[in-house]
């Protein structure tokens, strides 16, 4: 028996649970009351403040009915699936516990320069966020989300081009680090890298960046194909020293440019990464993984912050084009400071702060709802989803008119009227409500959804070269892009590339 027997196996329903009706009557209850909040909102007979309790406290409620239900159906790497990490980065994070900032007294949101004053628009938002999960769920057990699962599994060609092994080439893996360094300091180089990069700059090789940025991405494909080797062994038979030694150096390289890309979440994701992948082969979590990431957080922490400062001041040398400048500003500047419990507490709500996004989303809503007509030089928001297919296809130097991903730029500028360069997300739900209102929010998660189930039914059982596919989209399907056609994009760009990438990554098995 090959993967692929396997697969087809899995198309038989595993669990039988028949509560279809319960779900859709929690799904039902959930609109409505939804719905009724928003009427008793604008009558006035509740304040914005117990209407932000009730929308925060109903989404809560309802993602955690959604996921227990698909608990009781389908146990098998359920943490991986894309519609439970999609609700709980992109809603139960983002909108959900992370809106206990606005309930706090004053004098503990002015630490990180928030107003506990929630408005009319942040309901607004909040109701869009609710019909978004709902859609997405709706999305993700519909009859669409099964059969393009089914069809990916009965592909003719995925069985001829995805590998079921394992075992990784090495001399392939090593070609793709290489190709990936050579991307990364190629890019410090011209300035166009991580923290260090200039908006100016990146406008320059605005047509190249895409080619760097995949290249780049190289680096954790091989970290994934390396950590598969390693765990995919493990379930039977101690892993080789070879392959440990081999996951290990892709670990510390992807490490080290973490911390050079500036970002503290390029130095955890490598060993998010490395925990996926091991659970994906052993329906577990390793029991390193909570206690590495809270250390890459605190070192991260300790690190970047000085670094930002430092790179950001005109006095200190830097020179965000010179990889040398780079690591001896970091390694000058980086120091662990200890503070005292003011600013500990100021930074666990300078985090919640960044996470949260219903104060910043909100504004588009009013700004969309106070313009019936967007600024000429707006983004085309509803034309870019529309043509995310062309986008995907049709390469920047082709098209020198295509659409740039610069809408974090535009809100800055228009929405929130800051006179600078700098990006802010405005999360998915008001990019949508700026190319559609609710109508796009609805139409825009329900497809979203059923993208989800397509492609983790699709392709979690074809063995090592599905885990490698599966595991490229991943993010793009759980961590919900702001820029929303982004999504479209991606995942017909990369699919085709990650069925490449893992032919050449992976030996093929012998017949």
């Amino acid at each position: 028996m090959n993967s692929y027997d396997i697969s087809d196996a899995y198309l038989r329903p595993q669990v039988h649970v028949n509560n279809s009706w319960f779900v859709a009557s929690v799904r039902m209850l959930v609109l409505s009351l939804a719905l009724l909040v928003y009427i008793l909102l604008l009558i006035d007979l509740i304040t914005n403040f117990q209407g932000m309790v009730i929308y925060t406290l109903l989404l809560l409620s309802y993602i955690s009915v959604e996921i227990r239900n698909l608990w009781a159906r389908d146990r098998y790497i359920f943490w991986i699936n894309p519609v439970v990490l999609a609700s709980i980065l992109t809603f139960v994070l983002s909108f959900g516990v992370t809106n206990i900032l606005y309930f706090l007294p004053e004098n503990m949101l002015s630490l990180v320069g928030l107003s506990p004053i929630i408005t009319v628009w942040m309901n607004q938002l909040m109701l869009l966020v609710i019909l978004a999960a709902v859609s997405m769920w709706v999305g993700y057990a519909s009859g669409l989300g099964r059969g393009l699962g089914s069809k990916l599994q009965r592909s003719r060609v995925l069985r001829k081009w995805v590998s079921p092994s394992f075992r990784v080439n090495k001399l392939a893996l090593y070609i793709f680090l290489a190709i990936s360094l050579i991307a990364k300091l190629w890019g410090i180089k011209l300035g166009v890298y991580g923290y260090s990069s200039t908006y100016d700059q990146l406008m320059v090789v605005a047509s190249y960046t895409q080619y760097f940025y995949l290249a780049g991405l190289l680096g954790k494909l091989a970290l994934v194909s390396a950590a598969l080797q390693c765990f995919a062994a493990s379930r039977h038979q101690r892993s080789s020293f070879v392959d440990k030694q081999v996951l290990w150096l892709v670990l510390g390289y992807e490490v080290a440019f973490g911390f050079l890309s500036g970002f503290k979440s390029a130095i955890v994701m490598p060993f998010i990464i490395v925990g996926l992948v091991y659970y994906s082969q052993h329906n577990r979590f390793p029991r390193w993984l909570i206690p590495t990431i809270l250390a890459g957080l605190m070192t991260a922490y300790a690190v970047i912050e000085p670094f930002r400062v430092a790179s950001n001041d005109k006095d200190s040398g830097f020179v965000g084009t010179s990889f040398s400048s780079i690591v001896s500003t970091m390694m000058s500047f980086s120091s662990v400071n200890v503070d005292d419990d003011v600013e500990r507490a100021s930074k666990v709500l300078q985090i919640s702060t960044r996470m949260n996004m219903t104060y910043i989303g909100s504004l588009g809503i009013e700004y969309a709802a106070n313009h019936s007509e967007l600024p000429a030089s707006s983004p085309k928001f509803l034309g870019d989803i529309i043509l995310a297919p062309v986008h995907a296809l049709i390469p920047r130097l082709l098209w020198p008119s295509k659409s740039l991903q610069n809408i974090g730029l535009w809100y800055t500028n228009q929405v929130r009227g800051f006179d600078f360069k700098s990006s802010t997300a405005m999360s998915p739900f008001t990019y949508l409500n700026f190319a559609g209102g609710p109508l796009a929010v609805i139409l825009g998660f329900f497809m979203v959804g059923v993208l989800q189930r397509g492609l983790f039914d699709g392709l979690r059982h074809f063995g090592g070269g599905g885990l490698i596919i599966f595991f490229g989209l991943l993010g793009t399907l759980a961590n919900i892009d702001s820029a929303f056609n982004g999504v479209f994009i991606t995942l017909i760009r990369f699919f085709p590339l990650l069925v490449f990438a893992q032919y050449v990554l992976l030996q093929r098995p012998r017949r």
